[in-house]
């Protein structure tokens, strides 16, 4: 199997699911629509371009592992916002078409929203379609809009540094990257970044239940934890709406080490 691995570290991250009301919550490991937007992005595939968004994410099996104790933030967010009966008829295209009306007709919106502080996770894109991964390689390395973890208040610490390689399962596919990944470690060492990679505390990893089918499901053995099932509302239907539909996980979990 061909995969593609690359680490997502950043000063904060926020990865959302479900957000009815005020309360904006985030989960510790990316959401697949996350990694699929990142992936769009680089790509520079737009958020209207449903059926692109589609073949993009159709063939891919992604997983996730958090490298780092990271810290949960809360926000206290206010935002001024415009009824919807005082944007009827008005240009709407970006936020300054928003905000261009009376003080009267702009409400203000009141939300906790949390972040992680001090994140990093290493992701792998898997497919049997090499070509594919090498096309999403090439636009993680130079990337056609701005990538983000989550939030686009959110950008990454340093370039993502994509990397291809064959392997047979998830364990063996993050031991050959780790291995790889030493090398840009020991060249970020002069920046005091040691806490953002490879940290043995708190790790976490995560397969799509859509694997199973194809063998690849992660067993305890695998990587050393408790293995659950869990529901997650994080499959993109329609990007444009913001459709999402619920998807079948496997999350393994491990105790912190010190």
């Amino acid at each position: 199997m061909h995969w593609l691995l690359f680490d997502l570290a950043a000063p904060l991250a926020s990865y959302g699911g479900v957000a009815p009301g005020s309360v904006r919550d985030t989960d510790l490991l990316p959401s697949r629509s996350a990694v699929l937007g990142l992936l769009a992005a680089a790509a520079g595939i737009q958020r209207d371009e449903i059926q692109r968004q589609k073949e993009l994410g159709c063939d891919l099996l992604i997983a996730a592992r958090v490298n780092v104790e990271a810290v949960l933030l809360r926000d206290y967010h206010t935002a001024q916002a415009p009824g919807q009966a005082a944007l009827k008829g008005r240009p709407c295209a970006t936020r300054r078409d928003e905000l261009a009306l009376p003080k009267d007709d702009l409400n203000t919106v009141l939300s906790n929203r949390y972040y992680y502080a001090d994140y990093a996770a290493t992701v792998g894109v898997a497919s049997m379609d090499a070509e594919k991964l090498r096309n999403l390689e090439r636009a993680l390395r130079s990337p056609c809009f701005a990538l983000y973890l989550g939030r686009k208040s959110c950008p990454p610490a340093w370039p993502l540094d994509p990397h291809r390689l064959d392997a047979d399962t998830l364990a063996d596919a993050l031991e050959a990257y780790d291995a790889h990944a030493g090398m840009k470690l020991a060249a970020f060492s002069r920046f005091g970044v040691e806490r953002w990679l490879r940290n043995p505390s708190g790790c976490y990893a995560y397969r799509g239940d859509d694997a199973i089918a194809d063998g690849w499901r992660v067993e305890p053995g695998d990587l050393g934890g408790h293995i659950r099932h869990i529901v997650r509302r994080d499959d993109p239907t329609d990007t444009l709406r913001r459709l999402y539909a619920e998807r079948a996980q496997w999350r393994l979990e491990r105790e912190a080490t010190s």
